[in-house]
């Protein structure tokens, strides 16, 4: 009974998928390129199974959404592969009141589209968003890859 405890805790755990992004910030430019590589062990959604994810990537400043931009869908797959590129432009010196929030949606023709899952990067992010972001302020211009477990939407 305790095995099956421990897995049902790790399942639970790891329930919502992780995603691959690869970020690169041009000081010179001060621009934000992000690269919404590959999402895997996306859990299935719906009846029918599968899932139909898309990328929503939220940039906000100082709390505050200034833009936003989304991948295309990708088909009934729980491990997708987007590899799309989008640059954004910062709007003030440095990264510190800067923050990323990427949510992996299910796209639903006829109903509201559901959050499968939810990462955000920035400087006060938490474990592997906050490491991903303080690398990539210490390398400038290097495109820096890094997987991250998706939390509840």
């Amino acid at each position: 009974v305790g095995t099956v405890f421990s897995f049902q805790t790790f399942f639970k755990s790891s329930g919502r998928g992780e995603l691959l992004i690869s970020l690169c910030y041009q000081s010179t430019t001060n621009t934000l390129t992000v690269v919404v590589l590959k999402a895997r062990h996306l859990p299935k959604s719906d009846v029918s199974g599968l899932s139909d994810p898309y990328v929503k990537v939220n940039l906000y400043h100082v709390k505050k959404r200034i833009s936003k931009k989304k991948t295309h869908v990708k088909k009934c797959t729980p491990n997708a592969v987007f590899n799309e590129l989008f640059v954004f432009d910062i709007p003030c010196e440095g990264l510190d009141d800067i923050s990323i929030e990427f949510l992996v949606l299910d796209s639903d023709r006829g109903s509201r589209n559901e959050v499968i899952g939810r990462l955000t990067l920035g400087s006060s992010a938490e474990g592997t968003g906050g490491e991903h972001w303080k690398e990539i302020c210490e390398y400038p211009r290097r495109q820096i890859a890094k997987w991250h477990m998706l939390c509840d939407g």
